[in-house]
């Protein structure tokens, strides 16, 4: 065994994606998930040896509780932050409920995990934290201010952390994709994949495989880095 990792929001989309690139690679994989039983079953049914745990990442202790079975096990060697929303709209008219439950999905569940696990991989003297973030963060759109927000904090704790874990050999890095086709994507396209297809300057849009493999790379003993965000995507990150 390679050794064991979380993906959050595993059992869908790029988590998915990730989680069976680290099972491949002979890691003993957690996924958590908040609500899609049907995905977590079904992806248990194609991966016996995967576990998925049912869970709010913005309930530290359901996090810390992960935590407890988890090293029961061993130490953990890599945690994927992965699980977010997009939650859309045009700020003067978002609610503050609205406007929170983007910040506490994305950027909340995030600080949870890390301000769980990142303790007890320091005490191991190793590990690795990938936190994905987006485009958002730093290209500004009409309706995504929430969601750019929530995803600027992940950027900027993935930072802090790389900065702070860095003397116990702990590597914290970010992936900030442009558009991936994900279940996500098409609602938040809602209809408009053609004109978003022409705003992007390589007229591709990112397959999960395409982020799972960059996780991967981050993640490689033969790939030592930490503090870096690794903007991915087909030009939306240009400029």
């Amino acid at each position: 065994m390679n050794g064991i990792a979380v993906v959050t929001g595993g059992t869908r989309g790029i988590g998915r994606c990730i989680a069976e690139k680290l099972l491949g690679a002979d890691y003993k994989v957690f996924v958590t998930y908040a609500r899609d039983e049907r995905a977590a079953a079904s992806f248990m049914a194609d991966f016996p040896d995967l576990s998925a745990v049912q869970l709010d990442g913005r309930s530290i202790d359901q996090v810390q509780a992960l935590r407890d079975r988890i090293l029961a096990d061993g130490a953990l060697s890599v945690l994927v932050n992965n699980a977010g929303i997009t939650g859309d709209g045009i700020f003067l008219n978002a609610s503050h409920e609205a406007f929170n439950q983007v910040m506490d999905t994305n950027f909340g569940s995030t600080l949870n995990y890390c301000n769980v696990f990142a303790p007890a991989m320091a005490t191991a003297r190793f590990g690795n934290i990938i936190n994905i973030s987006s485009v958002a963060a730093t290209k500004v759109k009409l309706g995504n201010t929430a969601y750019g927000c929530a995803k600027a904090a992940i950027e900027r704790l993935t930072l802090g952390l790389a900065l702070e874990l860095a003397r116990f050999d702990v590597k914290v890095n970010g992936i900030a994709p442009g558009f991936v086709d994900t279940d996500m994507f098409k609602a938040f396209a809602q209809g408009s994949e053609r004109d978003i297809f022409k705003s992007i300057p390589g007229r591709k849009i990112m397959t999960p495989e395409e982020v799972a493999n960059m996780v991967f790379l981050l993640v490689s003993r033969q790939f030592n880095t930490t503090g870096t965000i690794l903007k991915v995507g087909n030009g939306e990150n240009i400029g």
